[in-house]
């Protein structure tokens, strides 16, 4: 073991660094030990009293000396120590210290020594329990790490207890006084016990493997899709994404989160999802031209850097409304925008001509299913999907305010209830309790049902990437 401090003293913009090397050596690291145990031996009072220590203890700290003395001879001839040799010679040095504190006891009454060998046992054997990993965790019957707590007040209470009996601060340790400390103890015991977990207290995240074949299918409904009359529909969608794999088939570009799209006849629906590795954007069809007519699509979407939403969550809101979002100085203006970790970002679709509407019929003429971890093409085959996790999913028949984005995103929300008339679907992927098991789920407002098919998993949120 060879430890090494340089310090660098400046002296001047012209002059170079002066260094200065401090070495921590096994020789000096042995000198030391062998002066703290000399320190020891020479300043601790000896007799037969409470709190001294017996004559012949001094022989247990004399002869871990002469240990050292060896050592450091050796080493001062010019020999050598292996690392392995340097920390069992320190251990012994600690032994012998332990040992020598502890002698005190034979300088106590049988019935002492009877007193604190039983508080000894009591905080060695909530030692033992506390240094039981398997013990400690949120799963149903283990003890709540915070939980330890309790038990190191007690060990250090009992300790403490033992020194000063030891000491003769306690100079006539009474059968009260160790059962009050007992009592105590198992006071912080129950307190442990009364923690335990009755079931798994554990937060699950649901992973779908997309790009292995997992999806969720949430079936088809038209709250999923249609949002009030032909050209006054608004809408809001959000979800919190974690990507751990982007797409991966060649020629596909889009890792689609949310999708209610089709180009069956025309375009139709809405889909959600990170193009290229890290620009998350919204594909929603609309009406070009007067009539209506002209279907096409607008994407806004917004790009940090390339892969940046890979492994980490990712809050993802898009507002929709045809009639034009608030907050602009052209209110019937802007149709749409994308919302990222509670922030508006990237393009926004604003546009002059009433008509360019939101369109839905296909989605609703051929009820198409909205699904999670990729998209369908026009035969229902799975496309575009990612491999990844998603924690939360909120559907609502309005547009939200900026402000309710920014506090969802936050967590500070309290209005997704069942009975919130513009929540039309939401679910939560992310569940504490034990692990689910079930491959259907029932969303928070009771109406829709997701099912989840091919690979997937629950895994602990301690195992989720941040």
């Amino acid at each position: 073991m060879y430890l090494v401090m340089v310090i660098s003293v400046m002296t001047g913009c012209t002059r170079d660094n002066e260094k200065l090397f401090i070495t921590d050596t096994n020789l000096s690291i042995l000198q030391k030990h062998k002066s703290n145990l000399e320190s020891l031996l020479a300043n601790s009072a000896y007799g037969t009293a409470p709190g001294t220590y017996p004559e012949n203890s001094k022989s247990i700290l004399s002869t871990a000396i002469s240990d050292l003395e060896t050592a450091i001879k050796g080493l001062e001839s010019g020999g050598s120590v292996s690392e392995e040799a340097l920390e069992q010679q320190v251990a012994v040095v600690n032994q012998a210290i332990d040992a020598f504190k502890n002698s005190r006891l034979y300088n106590l009454s049988p019935e002492a020594q009877q007193f604190v060998a039983g508080l000894k046992a009591k905080a060695q054997e909530f030692t033992a329990l506390l240094n039981d990993e398997a013990r400690w965790g949120n799963h149903k019957d283990q003890y709540p790490v915070e939980s330890k707590e309790f038990l190191e007040t007690a060990i250090n209470s009992l300790y403490t207890l033992v020194e000063n009996v030891m000491s003769g601060s306690i100079a006539n340790m009474t059968q009260a006084l160790f059962d009050d400390a007992m009592q105590t103890a198992a006071a912080a015991m129950q307190k442990v016990e009364d923690t335990k977990w009755e079931e798994d207290n554990i937060i699950w995240n649901l992973f779908v493997d997309g790009n292995n074949g997992g999806y969720i299918d949430f079936g088809y409904s038209p709250d999923y899709v249609k949002f009030g009359d032909a050209n006054k529909q608004s809408f809001t969608v959000e979800l919190w994404v974690n990507v751990t794999s982007y797409c991966n088939v060649p020629g596909q570009d889009n890792s689609t989160f949310l999708s209610t799209m089709t180009q069956q006849d025309y375009w139709s629906g809405w889909r959600s999802q990170d193009r290229n590795r890290g620009l998350q954007r919204t594909m929603v069809a609309h009406w070009q031209n007067d009539g209506p007519k002209d279907p096409q699509i607008w994407e806004p979407g917004w790009k940090k850097s390339d892969n940046w939403t890979l492994n980490r969550w990712t809050h993802y809101a898009f507002l929709f409304r045809d009639e034009g979002l608030p907050g602009f100085d052209t209110p019937t203006d802007v149709k749409c925008y994308s919302m990222i970790d509670g922030q508006r970002q990237g393009e926004i679709i604003r546009v002059g001509e009433r008509w360019r509407t939101y369109i839905a019929d296909n989605s609703v003429k051929y009820q198409v299913h909205m699904t999670g971890f990729c998209s369908l093409d026009n035969n229902g085959n799975r496309q575009e999907a990612f491999s990844g996790y998603i924690k939360k999913i909120r559907i609502w028949k309005t547009n939200r305010t900026e402000e309710q984005v920014r506090n969802s995103y936050l967590g500070l929300v309290t209005d997704v209830t069942a009975d919130n008339s513009n929540l039309v679907a939401a679910w939560d992927f992310e569940v504490r309790g034990s692990k689910p098991t079930s491959t259907e789920i029932t969303d928070l407002t009771g109406r829709h049902i997701a099912t989840l098919k091919g690979p997937f998993q629950w895994v602990e949120s301690t195992e989720v990437p941040q």
